[in-house]
Parts: structure tokens; sequence; C-alpha cells
């Protein structure tokens, strides 16, 4: 009985300390909560993991004691912290049987908002359900809220050929540009580009291959047709195209 009361007491405190660091780091928040009692997880949750990899993870947590990535939740009325990220790691607290954890935590919000959060989180690693991403997605109401996902909407169309002017490049005055991309994506434009050098360029179908002016004109088509303000998106959204125009090349070869 003691001792518990002492862990009452040393949770308090804790959470004293941070509230003096939250003065600080608004409109975010620390708390130093019970990943059983005081955490609501994700009802949907298009993020999975497989069971190695959280098997792995519980006993990364187990060995440590604590989470070294913090989750990312929302404060709701009634008290309780829905995790809008880190459900995995979540998870693993449980599982490694940790009687606390520290979360990043904001007020509430709309619902609109909570799903934005998610998606924009969950958008950065890991591995999504393409169906349940898609139904998540589709619950957002405004442009405001599928702007700040990241996703615009462009994993859920159909792609659709688009026509390009072929030219000649014999005396091309360039001019640079600039994208940033994650080191696998940035291997997957290098080997789509790499296999476009090699096709040749029928009647009916022709490739910009260095004209700045051409590439922005199918660049602003691009952006258009899939609501795309981002040039490296849009960018990723044309190589996506070759790719697909490429592998329709294959299969007529067969």
């Amino acid at each position: 009985m003691v001792e518990k009361i002492q862990e009452v007491k040393d949770v308090h405190l804790i959470q004293g300390k941070l509230d003096d660091v939250n003065k600080l780091i608004a409109p975010y928040k620390l708390a130093y909560v019970s990943p059983i009692n005081d955490c609501v997880p994700l009802e949907k949750n298009a993020h999975y993991m497989e069971k190695s990899t959280l098997d792995r993870l519980t006993a990364n947590v187990a060995e440590d004691g604590f989470l070294s990535q913090l989750p990312f939740a929302m404060k709701r009325n009634d008290g309780k912290y829905l995790i809008l990220s880190g459900n995995h790691r979540l998870k693993a607290a449980i599982k490694a049987k940790l009687e606390y954890i520290l979360i990043l935590y904001i007020e509430e919000v709309d619902k609109d908002k909570q799903i934005a959060y998610v998606l924009s989180h969950n958008a950065l690693v890991g591995k999504d359900d393409a169906q349940m991403l898609k139904e998540i997605y589709s619950e957002m109401r405004t442009i405001e809220a599928r702007e700040f996902s990241g996703l615009n909407g462009i994993q859920f169309i159909d792609t659709d050929k688009i026509p390009t002017v072929s030219i000649n490049d014999g005396d091309i005055e360039l001019t640079e540009m600039k994208f940033l991309f994650t080191e696998s994506r940035s291997n997957d434009v290098k080997a789509v580009l790499a296999e476009l050098e090699k096709q040749k360029i029928s009647a009916n179908s022709s490739i910009v291959v260095g004209s700045y002016e051409e590439f922005i004109k199918v660049a602003t088509e691009v952006k258009k047709k899939f609501n795309i303000k981002s040039n490296t998106v849009a960018f990723a959204r044309m190589i996506d195209i070759c790719k697909a125009f490429l592998l329709e090349l294959k299969e007529e070869e067969v």
C-alpha cells in the first residue's frame, strides 16, 4: 500500500515537471500516462505491422523499460488520450507490461483534423492497408484537412495515359530543377528514367526528354488533373504514370 502511494506521488511529481515544460512547447504537450488505463487505440488504423516486427518492438521496449519514440495523441474531453500515431508502440508497451509511458498530445480537435493528423503521421514510415486507407481518407469532409494529411487523394485515382511531346534535344538550354525524395523513392525514379531511355519512341507514344517548357507544361497538367500543389509530388506522379506505361509495354510484348 505504501509503495502504491509513493508511485502515485512520483507520477504526480513527474507530471508536475512536464506541466512546466508544456508552457514552453504549446500547442503540443507532454503527459506521463498509463498505457492501459489512460490511452485509447484507434478503432480504424490503416497502418499495420507484421507480427515478427511487433514482437521485436515489444522485446526492445521490455528491455529498455520505456518508449524511445513518443506516441502522438489527442486528449479527449473525458480525459482519455486517443492515440493518433504510435498505436503499435502503445500495443508493445502494454505487452511489455510498462505501467507508465511518456506521450506527446494535443487538446481535442474535430474529426477531420484527427484523421488528417493520423494520415500525415502514418505517411512518413511503415506500410498501409490500401483499402482501409481509402476508407479513412474518404471520411474527411474538408479540402484543408485532406491537404494537411499530405495525401491529396492521388493514391486512390486510376492512372490515365498523359500525352507528351517528342523533341530534339540537340540544342536545348538546360535549367536545373531540384526535387527532394527519400532514398528508396529516389532509386525508384532513377530506375524508371533508365528504363524509359531504353524504349523506342513510336508514333503513338512519345517522351519529353529535355525541354524545360514542355516538362512544366506536362507537370502543370498533372497537377491540375490530380489536384496536386507540390512540384515534387507532381513529378513523382509522372514517374508512377511512366511505370504503368512501361508495365503495359511489357504485357504487350508477352
